[in-house]
């Protein structure tokens, strides 16, 4: 790992919304001057060129590990490669990453989204593309149970349209930028997992970067498309968004704040510091074989809870102690406070608080990385200089790196679709010790499955009376069938013209699908969807009456039940297709299910 000052001009080449002299003025970044006084990392490689290697696109190049590729690259092969940075600026991506390559005549920018096909492709032409590094992803495990849709609309449709315009434009290399996350949980007796490991991700961004996998072999075989796939532990390092774990707790010590981990702390995550990661980039590009997986693995393996210690002692909260110590007690006994290490148990009291786990956390990833080691690479920077060198970057440059972060430090373990997939209120709460499965009916805390349940429960109890209330209208023969009713909750339902299958469905508002992440940008939904523009309420019930069937013995209501397979069930096939007029409109049904008699 290197870093310089260098105090460059501002210039960027050749990009589609080009940062130029004359629009330097309207641009935020002009304004924020910080990136001129930090040092530019890079790796430390250095191999001879690749002769067909000659124009390499970097996906996401403004982003974290990307571009640190990036600057690697342009300040270390100057005369051999052009380095494009094709970046949508998302919100963890900042120009702050690549000014300092503005004056570099291989550098060029390209802000483009790799979900579109036609930016993409312009990208590769005119560049002359040969070569493509793919990080550009959305990585936030936490934002994932939340908003999973744009996990698999960015991940797996992007890395689609990326490999579909790569063998279109004849590309040379094509690098994809995995994760160790797509292996799943490895026990602690477990042995590091291999290459060949078979893939069982357990959250919805490891699902989606294993199905982006399965897209890149699926061109391997069928196209021929030379690519290589890549699967990193954890990187941490200068550049970081502060969203992870490392540069998110710097900060808010930084500010005063206390730290909140969740659940009790033990899951513990592999780190590989970012100028190793650039070397190991590096080195796959130069001596990496086409069509084979490398795992870029480090041995540095530690708990988020002994991680938070690091960390207080980096910021001289507490005394820094030797890698291999411990901390100075466990959470269920404490020494007296008198002594030096009750002291230092109760500042670690004040500054580390907790709060409930995710939906499902891994306890830990551990991957294999003999195979890249073997064309000669190796970690250089261990654990202890690594974060030193995070915390001070982050204690100088991170409140001012990009805009205003106080949104990204607060604590979000229970996620919705948001704009930024963190709910607008903390549903959270906070306590001074560990939350396990055994004490979080103690703490106070609310487990995200607790207020899953609420919700369903509230769900059925309203149904129950609603379905009741009608039930007693079928008994006591007041209902009107010509005529509108009203639930409880004032949603207006249509009884003239009912087609003569009798149903339920379970319409829901395009409105409510946002707020928790069933709509991301690039996917549309149908009239058929169950998804209505008009509706403002939740309809959770759209009941429909069978003419026969309120004609024939006594009035019965039935019911749809979602994929329920019972043989004393009958399948009722007149449930398909039939369509239903409500308030003026003809929605399809699109459910199908089993029917019964109440």
């Amino acid at each position: 790992m290197t870093f310089a000052t260098q105090e460059p001009t501002s210039r960027y080449n050749g990009a589609v919304t080009p940062i130029s002299p004359s629009s330097q003025h309207e641009s935020p970044f002009e304004v924020n001057q910080v990136w001129r006084d930090a040092p530019v990392f890079t790796g430390t490689t250095k191999f001879d060129p690749l002769p067909d290697v000659k124009n390499i696109m970097v996906t996401g190049g403004a982003g974290f590990i990307a571009c640190w590729v990036v600057r690697h690259l342009v300040l270390t092969y100057p005369e051999a490669y052009n380095v494009v940075s094709f970046d949508k600026l998302d919100y963890c991506a900042s120009l702050n990453n690549t000014r300092v390559l503005e004056h570099e005549p291989n550098f060029s920018f390209y802000r483009g989204d790799i979900t579109n096909p036609s930016e993409v492709m312009d990208c590769l032409e005119r560049y002359n593309i040969d070569t493509i590094f793919h990080f550009a992803a959305q990585s936030h495990v936490d934002l994932s149970f939340g908003n999973s849709f744009g996990f698999t609309h960015t991940n797996v449709y992007g890395t689609h349209v990326l490999l579909e315009s790569a063998r279109k434009a004849g590309i040379k290399r094509f690098i994809h930028v995995s994760t160790d996350e797509v292996y799943g949980e490895v026990k602690d007796d477990e042995d590091d997992l291999l290459e060949t490991s078979i893939l069982a991700p357990t959250n919805p961004y490891a699902a989606s970067k294993a199905a982006a996998e399965m897209l890149v072999n699926s061109y391997k075989k069928s196209f021929k498309l030379p690519v290589i796939i890549v699967r990193s532990n954890n990187v941490y390092g200068p550049h970081q968004y502060p969203e992870k774990i490392i540069p998110k707790f710097t900060c808010l010590l930084a500010r005063g704040e206390p730290v909140v981990i969740h659940g009790d702390g033990s899951p513990t995550r592999r780190y590989l510091f970012a100028g190793d990661a650039a070397d190991a980039f590096d080195t796959i590009l130069h001596r990496g074989q086409l069509g084979e997986i490398y795992n870029v693995g480090s041995y540095d393996e530690i708990s988020n809870l002994s991680l938070c210690h690091k960390l207080l002692a980096e910021m001289e909260i507490i005394p820094s102690r030797s890698p291999s110590s411990s901390p100075p007690c466990n959470y269920t006994t404490s020494p007296p406070s008198s002594s030096p290490l009750g002291a230092e148990q109760e500042e670690i009291n004040r500054w580390v608080k907790y709060t409930h786990d995710r939906p499902f956390n891994d306890h830990r990833y551990a991957v294999d990385g003999t195979k890249l080691r073997k064309l000669g690479w190796e970690p250089k920077t261990t654990f202890e200089e690594g974060l030193r060198i995070t915390v001070n970057w982050y204690r100088r440059f991170g409140e001012r790196w990009w805009d205003d972060i106080t949104n990204v430090l607060r604590r979000f373990p229970i996620t919705a679709g948001g704009a930024d997939g963190v709910l607008d209120q903390e549903v959270a709460e906070v306590c001074d010790k560990p939350v396990t499965l055994e004490s979080s009916e103690n703490t106070g805390v609310r487990k995200s499955s607790d207020i899953l349940k609420e919700a369903s429960g509230s769900f059925r109890s309203r149904h129950q009376q609603y379905q009741h209330q009608h039930h007693h209208k079928h008994r006591t023969r007041k209902y009107h069938h010509h005529t509108r009713e009203t639930s409880r909750d004032n949603t207006d339902y249509y009884s003239n013209k009912i087609p003569r299958s009798c149903a339920l469905a379970f319409p829901r508002p395009r409105e409510l699908a946002s707020s928790t992440g069933l709509v991301s940008p690039g996917i549309t939904l149908d009239e058929d969807d169950g998804f209505d523009d008009e509706d403002t309420t939740y309809n959770q019930l759209a009941i429909v009456y069978d003419d026969e069937a309120r004609s024939r013995k006594k009035r019965k209501l039935s019911t749809v039940v979602d994929d329920i397979t019972n043989d004393s069930h009958s399948f009722n096939k007149k449930a398909r297709g039939n369509s239903t007029q409500e308030g003026g409109r003809c929605a399809k049904l699109s459910w199908t299910g089993l029917t019964r008699t109440l």
